[in-house]
């Protein structure tokens, strides 16, 4: 059964050959919700990249994994991201969470989905989003992170669980360092005791955006000591 917020969005934004972006009609979009142009317009993650947060790494490099996730210990398998946070993605991104423009998660979810297939990342039992704060759910309306994470499991056939809780409102993270941001987050979620089905399991947590991968890291510490097996990661960019 669609949610209302689902519902709501097929009716402020019906039609799937339209651009998300520069609003063009182009019946050769279908799914994929952006035209040719604007998708060209969107910078990659492209080889080589650190194998534990895709992070772009410069060529040459006898490493496979960054100095961040080398020097520091990661708590998640991997996190993957099929662009990278700059120019018009970086826009779109902004215009999801602050603008009111939640259908842009077809567009997003879509893009995960292909990138999910094409490099075989879809081996999970469930799928779980970043939450949001209460306070900022009712001013917001919708959670961006579960927007998409839904939208997964609904092209993936993967239960989707709303496992995580956001129990302390944390100041925006753009604006901090990493220190800043793990000390932000410290103790700021938990999993609801409802979710007992994703012990001993393999889950792919969902969110838009990876910076510093403290938010992923402390939902991942989370999950891990709740029973979770192994918690593996995709954002829309980093």
């Amino acid at each position: 059964m669609k949610s209302f917020v689902e519902s709501f969005l097929e009716l402020i934004y019906p039609e799937k050959n339209i651009c998300c972006v520069c609003g063009v009609y182009d019946e050769i979009i279908g799914e994929k919700y952006i035209c040719v142009d604007c998708y060209a317009k969107i910078k990659k993650v492209t080889p080589p990249c650190c194998v534990k947060c895709s992070k772009p790494m410069d060529l040459g490099l006898n490493v496979d994994i960054c100095k961040d996730c080398a020097g520091e210990e990661k708590h998640f398998e991997t996190s993957k991201s099929p662009f990278e946070y700059d120019g018009l993605i970086k826009k779109c991104i902004y215009d999801f969470k602050y603008y009111n423009k939640p259908y842009f998660y077809r567009f997003f979810g879509s893009s995960l989905i292909s990138y999910m297939n094409e490099n075989n990342y879809n081996s999970f039992d469930f799928i779980l989003s970043v939450p949001l704060h209460r306070s900022k759910m009712i001013k917001r309306g919708y959670n961006q992170s579960e927007l998409l994470a839904k939208y997964i499991a609904g092209k993936s056939n993967i239960p989707y669980v709303n496992a995580l809780k956001r129990t302390k409102k944390t100041s925006k993270q753009s604006s901090k360092s990493k220190s800043e941001r793990q000390k932000n987050l410290k103790n700021a979620f938990k999993v609801k005791q409802s979710s007992q089905k994703i012990k001993n399991s393999s889950v792919l947590l969902v969110d838009d955006v990876y910076t510093t991968g403290s938010t992923a890291d402390e939902c991942s510490k989370v999950l891990l000591n709740f029973g979770v097996e192994k918690v593996f990661v995709i954002t829309i960019a980093r």
